[in-house]
């Protein structure tokens, strides 16, 4: 084989494995990000609130120098998502919608790849947002986000118009259980208050 045609396959090899990388959108998530900001039916408010107020009391009496000396594992929602009968295509439908992007494949725990093709677990969004949710059958079992810097106005946009869309649709809030807030997705007020945290 000649030099030249070794060279014509290292550029199409590569040039092919940089396009993948530039077009791909592969969503990650670690196991301890698992529904840690969480959307979940509205009738769950009063029960959120409450474990809002142990979490917060626990964590005050617990609290050192160096992290906290217990922990809290949070139960079961009264009323699961599952039970709203949310259909997958449905859920799919809206968030092609608007324009976010199905991911083939998630990359879980940094070192295992999830198909999405196959697999319960399902992700649309954009590189900084992602919605995930499980499946049981064909309806929707859990909904949780990772969400990072948003700097696009357009972005913006879509992602709290598909949040509120939920919310008034579906009857959702969002709960962030890192910082213990709670928001109600039908109010464009409290998404516009959430999501002003990650813009830039």
């Amino acid at each position: 084989m000649k030099l030249l045609d070794i060279f014509k396959i290292f550029r199409q090899r590569t040039t092919a494995k940089n396009e993948f990388k530039a077009d791909s959108y592969l969503p990650s998530f670690w196991e301890d990000d698992y529904c840690q900001i969480e959307i979940a039916p509205v009738e769950n408010k009063e029960y959120i609130l409450k474990t809002i107020g142990q979490i917060s009391d626990l964590a005050n009496n617990s609290r050192t120098d160096f992290g906290f000396t217990e922990t809290f594992g949070r139960g079961q929602m009264p009323v699961k998502t599952y039970s709203k009968e949310i259909r997958t295509d449905y859920l799919e439908k809206l968030l092609t919608g608007f324009q976010f992007e199905k991911a083939k494949s998630i990359n879980y725990d940094s070192h295992k790849i999830l198909d999405c093709e196959t697999g319960p677990t399902k992700a649309y969004g954009f590189t900084n947002f992602t919605i995930f949710f499980d499946t049981q059958d064909e309806f929707v079992k859990n909904i949780w986000l990772s969400i990072s810097l948003i700097v696009s106005v357009r972005q913006y946009d879509l992602i709290k118009s598909a949040l509120y869309y939920l919310g008034e649709e579906c009857e959702m809030v969002l709960i962030d259980w890192n910082s213990l807030e709670l928001f109600d997705l039908r109010d464009r007020t409290q998404i516009d208050k959430y999501l002003n945290d990650y813009w830039k």
